[in-house]
């Protein structure tokens, strides 16, 4: 077998940061992996450097994975920031798991399917001085804002056709709550079946830690109520500080585990 650098260039990656595992009889890939470097300070402010590895392939080479966690943590030691280098698992690979937790990576976060039953929700008291919109993010103005906010804080990029796809699912809507200077918070919710979905939760930074995502939370399942679905869901990446406690708080249930995301903390 092979490790080598990936020889044509990957989505702008230095070559430095893509391994590839090569048979060297037949020259058959057997795995591949690439490492994404980004910043992410609003929704991991403890650690904000996010060096993600795709991995490529079914059961890679245990040398493949050592080059490529080798290589992830120097870009980690290297910036000086509090860093989390980390990967993507399917909740029944217990096999990369296992190689995963040799190379000190623990099973610490995770993509988790959260549900709640809709009964007699009732509405929720406002912060004070703030109002309730309910729209369907309709006017040119207010997308471009969303698509402003949305990038920022998931660092990427998203555009009007991406918009668009999210505003066809059935029963699209977005609550705000907002003051006199500004928006307090928002989410967004659609359909599916009987089902309710939210898909996006957020709080202004000056709101934050006033009850504003849980206020929220309960005005999206007043809303579904209200539609006459039976059941509120959302899928929430467990690390994000204090996303899981509040939908708990407010009545979410954790149910399936949809995603693995293993990592190791560096500096």
């Amino acid at each position: 077998m092979i490790l080598r650098h990936e020889r044509e260039q990957i989505d702008e990656l230095p070559a430095e940061n893509t391994f590839e595992a090569v048979d060297e009889r037949s020259g058959a890939v057997l795995g591949a992996c690439r490492i994404y470097v980004s910043e992410n300070e609003a929704l991991f402010p403890a650690r904000p450097l996010r060096i993600y590895m795709d991995i490529l392939g079914e059961r890679v080479p245990d040398s493949l994975l050592g080059a490529s966690v080798a290589r992830a943590k120097e870009i980690a030691r290297q910036s000086g920031l509090p860093s989390r280098v980390f990967t993507q698992v399917e909740p029944k690979d217990d096999a990369r798991m296992a190689a995963l937790k040799v190379l000190g990576f623990r099973d610490s976060d995770g993509l988790v399917l959260m549900e709640r039953a809709l009964g007699d929700i009732g509405e929720p008291e406002l912060p004070l001085g703030c109002v309730k919109v309910l729209d369907e993010l309709d006017d040119p103005l207010e997308q471009e804002y969303f698509l402003e906010r949305y990038g920022q804080l998931y660092n990427e990029q998203y555009d009007q056709e991406w918009l668009e796809e999210m505003r066809a699912h059935r029963g699209f809507k977005r609550i705000l709550i907002v003051s006199s200077t500004g928006m307090v918070g928002e989410t967004i919710l659609w359909q599916e079946e009987d089902r309710g979905v939210i898909t996006w939760l957020h709080t202004a930074r000056r709101w934050r830690r006033k009850g504003v995502a849980r206020c929220l939370l309960q005005l999206a399942c007043a809303e579904m109520q209200r539609c006459g679905l039976q059941v509120a869901q959302a899928e929430v990446q467990a690390r994000i500080p204090n996303l899981l406690h509040v939908m708990e708080r407010s009545g979410f249930q954790q149910r399936q585990l949809i995603l693995r995301y293993p990592g190791v903390d560096v500096n």
